[in-house]
């Protein structure tokens, strides 16, 4: 292919942002022709400027993601972008040529990117019956992923993960603070680390573990979230830092 694909990426977080804009720029078949802050600027774009490919988030004030493209008669490509598994199957029903999920890595973006430019080509992307049935079970699966099922007081608890904010080890007991209480369990922090999704959680610590998109800063010694600021352990520094200068949130 011959000609860039003319792109534009929309999220209203600026770091999000950022990153996308970083991976693009180093991309030579990529023109990025405008970044937005929200929908109704990308609608402009979309409508105005011969756009082949967006990079389209999908939880923003005004007009989500889902509705832009559902606005639109003739959309052109679009890669959703997001920190939340359970809209998958609706961007799969608006045709999709991809779904990422935030933290996302260059390496995944650059496969993207492969399969727009196949697509470009001529060579349709057609899923063959056995792949859809891969794109269903792994929807499936993200969005069991969704929630964390705990032991707490004599019984099981269903927390979603989108309300925990970090898990803190003490004593005999991890003390998991959501967003509006805390819960209480005798499971080990290691047992409680394997069951969350790597991609949106880290730990910086023995003692700690955070939600990526819940910190407000951080530096190389701590992390600050939800106005406490919770410190990076020695052993666990390398992967720590790494995560956390790679998420956009």
């Amino acid at each position: 292919m011959s000609n860039k694909i003319k792109c534009i990426i929309v999220d209203d977080e600026p770091l999000a942002r950022n990153v996308l804009v970083n991976y693009a720029n180093q991309i030579e078949q990529l023109e990025l022709v405008a970044t937005c802050s929200n929908a109704l600027e990308a609608f402009d774009h979309i409508q105005n400027s011969n756009i082949q490919l967006v990079f389209l988030d999908i939880k923003m004030p005004k007009l989500n993601g889902l509705e832009l493209i559902e606005s639109i008669k003739n959309p052109p490509l679009i890669v959703f972008t997001t920190a939340y598994r359970d809209f998958a199957i609706r961007a799969f029903e608006l045709d999709a040529i991809d779904y990422l999920l935030k933290p996302i890595s260059l390496t995944r973006f650059l496969k993207t990117v492969s399969k727009v430019n196949k697509y470009l080509c001529g060579q349709q992307f057609e899923e063959s019956s056995n792949e859809l049935e891969i794109h269903k079970k792994e929807v499936s699966t993200a969005i069991e992923q969704e929630f964390l099922y705990i032991k707490a007081d004599r019984k099981v608890v269903k927390l979603n993960l989108s309300s925990i904010q970090y898990l803190e080890s003490l004593n005999d007991k991890v003390i998991i603070h959501l967003t509006d209480r805390e819960v209480i369990t005798t499971q080990r922090i290691s047992y409680l680390e394997e069951k969350l999704p790597k991609q949106h959680f880290i730990r910086i610590h023995r003692s700690f573990i955070i939600a990526l998109n819940k910190i407000t800063a951080f530096n190389n010694i701590m992390v600050e979230l939800n106005g406490r600021e919770l410190p990076i352990g020695r052993n666990y520094r390398s992967n720590a830092l790494e995560a956390l200068r790679d998420h956009p949130n």
